[in-house]
Order: C-alpha cells, then structure tokens, then sequence
C-alpha cells in the first residue's frame, strides 16, 4: 500500500462527497483498488466512508450487476 498525502486524501473525499448512488460506489472502488490493494477496510480508515458501501462498490465492479437504490422506500411516506 502506498501512503497517499494529505491533499490526495482531501480531493477523495471532496470528490466522494459530491457523487451520489452508483458514481459513489463506483469511484470509491476504484479508489479502492488502485490505492488500497482493493481492501474496503484500508479505505474506510484512509477516506472515513462507509465500509458497506465501498464493498458494495468493488462487488458491483467485480460482477458487472448494478445494484438500484431504493431511494423512493425511504422516508415519510406521503398521505393518501
């Protein structure tokens, strides 16, 4: 693993906090892979994010599937 300075750090998170859904995911496994040897753990130390969803990341890249989010399930549901 190669140590990553502190502004190369800095432009991962503000990168990662600007994305949303399936670009996240994916970005954060890139990252994963060609700076953490494609460990969700190292990357979750190094960056702060979410283990989980950085696994997601890799497993999605590794299968080729997407997975959707289920963004209209969350919530207050509207009153009928």
């Amino acid at each position: 693993m190669e140590t990553l300075s502190a502004t190369v750090i800095a432009s991962f998170n503000l990168a990662l906090k600007k994305l949303t859904g399936y670009a996240r995911r994916s970005f954060a496994a890139q990252v994963a892979i060609t700076h953490f040897e494609g460990s969700a753990r190292k990357t979750e130390r190094a960056l702060a994010v979410s283990r989980q969803m950085v696994e997601l990341g890799l497993k999605e890249a590794e299968t080729g599937i997407r997975c959707l989010d289920a963004h209209c399930l969350k919530g207050r549901k509207k009153k009928k």
